[in-house]
């Protein structure tokens, strides 16, 4: 007669410790990722606490975890422009010529020279660029479109990827807008071919309900001739200048103004030569839009890739001052970022977005558009 086996209590132990070490480790992680004071890891923490909470529909990839106390405490961080305003001695009263703004002393010159600008007729300096070589930022020149005014350069650094565009005239740039406005918005592709435009980059934000948003529900104000939306106070001013300058900060009741052109979003990234913004400034990493301008008119767009793991990631806010600072940017803020972001030129989406039609993007309520440079009886412009 065979005997039972009695059960090993060595087995029967391992059976229970494993599955609770397993588990004590996971609560370590979990502990020392959302609680850890330690440098690195306070700062990977609060990049993805920004991340998340700067999203229209995936806040919830922080507060599923992570308890509101450490977002609050994260998110007072943020970067405030609420009362900053760059270029308002551009900032003219409608009715007058001058106003107490241009009264106001001049930004002070930077204490390090700026890398030198070419001169005359040929602002961009186009007869001495060339294609496949570095402009004087140091990013690759792609395009170099004598006819158009326009150069477009690669940026490439580590993590992230896009493309920034010079434009030499800015009374060229405009707001375009969806010919359907609270009705549907149009892709940038659409709406370059309803203007005209030779490029264009995303502008304003709009209502985007379980990232379903149709373009056609604009937050903000936006001016393009006549007034769509309301104004809030959670965004700065986006404005074109009769004058042709670009005016960036808490600027509201446009109505007293010389605009031509106008949106409200955020945040500043430059006002006056001064960088508004370090590091993440609160905002996380996304793909993100940029408009600018130089001191001497050339208007500048600016938009970087992001959420492509093995493409770009996004940037933040600091890298889009760094960038722009490169091209002497005097004045500059975020468009729409996320997967809004796009910049396309001469019919073609040339950035690579993250929206479900990377050929096309996302349907946009209004873009900053290029026109076409007049040309002559001989085709000159």
């Amino acid at each position: 007669m065979t005997k039972k086996r009695k059960p090993q209590k060595g087995i029967k132990k391992r059976y229970i410790i494993v599955p609770l070490a397993v588990l004590a480790s996971l609560c370590a992680l979990y502990l020392t990722a959302v609680f850890s004071t330690i440098p690195f890891i306070e700062k990977w923490r609060a990049l993805w606490i920004e991340t998340a909470m700067t999203t229209a529909d995936h806040q919830w990839l922080a507060t599923a975890f992570i308890p509101g106390s450490v977002i609050d405490k994260v998110m007072a961080q943020k970067n405030n422009t609420s009362d900053v305003i760059g270029g308002s001695e551009h900032l003219n009263n409608a009715d007058e010529t001058t106003s107490a703004d241009t009264e106001k002393p001049l930004p002070d010159e930077p204490d390090e020279p700026l890398p030198e600008e070419p001169d005359g007729s040929d602002i961009l300096g186009q007869n001495k660029i060339v294609v496949g070589e570095n402009d004087y930022a140091g990013y690759k020149v792609l395009v170099n479109d004598t006819d158009e005014g326009i150069v477009i350069s690669e940026i490439h650094e580590n993590g992230y990827r896009g493309k920034i565009m010079l434009i030499d005239d800015p009374s060229r740039v405009f707001l375009g807008t969806t010919d359907k406005k609270d009705a549907e918005g149009l892709r940038i592709k659409a709406m370059m071919s309803l203007y005209g435009a030779v490029a264009g980059i995303n502008a304003s934000g709009f209502a985007d309900p379980n990232d379903q948003g149709t373009g056609s529900d604009i937050v903000g104000m936006s001016y393009d001739g006549e007034f769509w939306g309301e104004y809030v106070d959670f965004y700065d001013s986006i404005l074109i200048t009769t004058e042709n300058r670009l005016v960036v900060g808490r600027v509201l009741d446009w109505e007293k103004y010389n605009i031509r052109a106008g949106i409200q979003f955020g945040p500043v990234l430059i006002a006056d030569r001064e960088a508004m913004v370090s590091g993440s400034g609160g905002y996380g990493i996304h793909p993100r839009t940029a408009i600018g301008q130089r001191e001497d008119g050339v208007i500048v767009f600016l938009v970087i890739d992001g959420r492509q793991i093995g493409w770009s990631l996004g940037c933040t806010v600091e890298d889009l001052v760094n960038i722009l600072q490169k091209y002497n940017v005097v004045n500059a803020a975020c468009c729409d970022g996320g997967s809004s972001s796009v910049l396309a030129y001469k019919g073609e989406v040339i950035t690579k977005t993250s929206s479900l039609n990377p050929d096309y993007g996302r349907r946009l309520p209004n873009a900053f558009l290029v026109a076409p440079k007049e040309k002559d009886s001989k085709g000159k412009g």
